[in-house]
């Protein structure tokens, strides 16, 4: 049914409804790309110098698709805390660190011993009144439950980065075990999503791409990570929601996988970590892109003008014309050093050109890094 825009009575844009987002989603659409970018991607609050701002242009440029933030376990408690990641008495390792232990890992890693020690359903995601931050009624649009740390980070939340990738080859079933208790844990999430709140979707993060390459071999990604996914996907598919993933850097040897075990939404094919040409002539129509504008370098650095030509790039790029498969945001998180002019340029664009391309098709227009690289100037 079409969405009421007068629930949105400042919105310079008419949003889409959630069976829009749906379609679109499932390459069945014939609107413009879809908008989802709070909170998931930017939280007024952060950046108090230009909340209002900011504020005012949220209320402008609502989004097409909503996630709210879960409401997250506290890292350590006591025995007998029902919402913690970590119930074992003194298990905190920053309350036993040592002055001549350095990086992050050596502070805050748990040791195998504490991690079995552990009760079995903890963290319960029954426990909290609330389980998600900031909720609001149904409005019509598609909604969801952003859901951090969904595997591979949250195996180094508990052992720390270099624990974790030497466990893949030292402690294979510690690690295997962790990954079933993390499963559990998440079937109940969707559980709740959908009984008490009727998300349609759950995104989660899980970075597990550097700048120029994954994190570990394809091998360790079909051992370990491309399992725990799948049985989350099912999971989440079998209660009728779609699943989002975020995760950062140069993933491409891994994207056929998620496709073949039915990923729904794959955020943000990462500008300089891998060719967004490439990848869509690789795997056109076959997953839905949450593309993401540059954080790095064109955000913050670039002119609104140079904004708004990635944007019209970006679209050009993933957008299927009667198909969708297109949702935009930033690549990550909007930072202090971007230029609130940027943000405004990105928000209008994104309306804009997704509005004239709903119409008229999409061009072909060239990415401002073409032929030269956006970097710092003052």
């Amino acid at each position: 049914m079409p969405l009421d825009q007068s629930k949105f009575p400042k919105a310079k844009k008419n949003l889409l409804s959630r069976e829009e987002v749906k379609a679109l989603i499932k390459g069945k659409g014939n609107t413009r790309p879809a908008q989802c970018i709070t909170p998931v991607l930017y939280l007024p609050s952060e950046q108090p110098f230009r909340q209002k701002d900011m504020e005012l242009i949220i209320e402008e440029y609502p989004d097409d698709a909503v996630f709210f933030e879960y409401t997250r376990p506290k890292n350590f408690g006591k025995p007998g805390d029902r919402y913690v990641w970590c119930d074992v008495a003194n298990a905190d390792p920053l309350l036993h660190k040592n002055e001549d232990e350095i990086g992050i890992d050596e502070k805050t890693a748990l040791e195998w011993e504490v991690i079995e020690q552990i009760s079995p359903d903890v963290p319960d995601p029954y426990f909290p009144e609330c389980l998600v931050q900031d909720y609001f009624e149904d409005d019509g649009r598609y909604r969801g439950i952003f859901w951090t740390r969904l595997s591979f980070e949250r195996l180094w939340h508990f052992r720390g980065m270099t624990n974790t990738l030497m466990d893949f080859y030292t402690n294979p079933d510690e690690v295997k075990a962790l990954l079933l208790k993390l499963r559990n844990i998440i079937f109940k999430v969707i559980d709740r999503s959908v009984d008490e709140y009727h998300f349609d979707a759950i995104a989660f993060t899980d970075d597990i791409g550097m700048q120029d390459r994954p994190f570990f071999s394809e091998d360790i990604f079909l051992e370990f990570i491309k399992p725990h996914y799948k049985e989350v996907i099912d999971y989440a598919h079998s209660k009728g929601m779609d699943v989002w993933l975020h995760t950062c850097g140069n993933i491409e040897p891994f994207i056929p996988h998620m496709i073949e075990i039915g990923l729904d939404v794959l955020h943000p094919i990462q500008k300089y970590s891998m060719d967004e040409e490439k990848i869509i002539e690789q795997y056109r129509d076959q997953i839905c892109f949450w593309a993401g504008m540059e954080v790095q370098r064109i955000l913050p650095f670039g002119t609104p003008e140079d904004v708004c030509q990635e944007m019209r790039f970006l679209i050009d790029t993933f957008y299927l014309p009667n198909k969708g498969r297109l949702v935009l945001s930033s690549g990550n998180r909007f930072r202090h050093d971007i230029p609130t002019e940027n943000i405004r340029a990105f928000f209008e664009e994104l309306y804009a050109y997704g509005s004239y391309v709903e119409k008229h098709g999409v061009g072909k227009h060239e990415s401002p890094s073409k032929g030269h690289t956006v970097l710092p100037d003052r």
